[in-house]
């Protein structure tokens, strides 16, 4: 676990892998890469986003931009 910048405020980041469910044709499961985003607005409120995808995937440059896309509504 870390503390983050985003565009849209301080975000508390867990990162972690978990087994994707079995597939329904396969059977198989794989395991996922997974970023858990925690955000907290001043004065109350909090909003938790989570990003998963496959293990060894390049979401650096994709997730950078939904994380940054966050914003806290008026």
């Amino acid at each position: 676990m870390s503390t983050v910048q985003r565009k849209g405020g301080t975000a508390v980041l867990a990162l972690y892998r978990v087994q994707s469910p079995p597939d329904q044709v396969t059977g198989k499961s794989v395991q996922q890469d997974v970023e858990r985003y925690a955000f907290r607005k001043k004065g109350g409120g909090q909003a938790v986003l989570t990003l998963s995808g496959a293990v060894g995937a390049d979401n650096v440059d994709p997730w950078r931009i939904v994380t940054d896309s966050f914003r806290w509504s008026r």
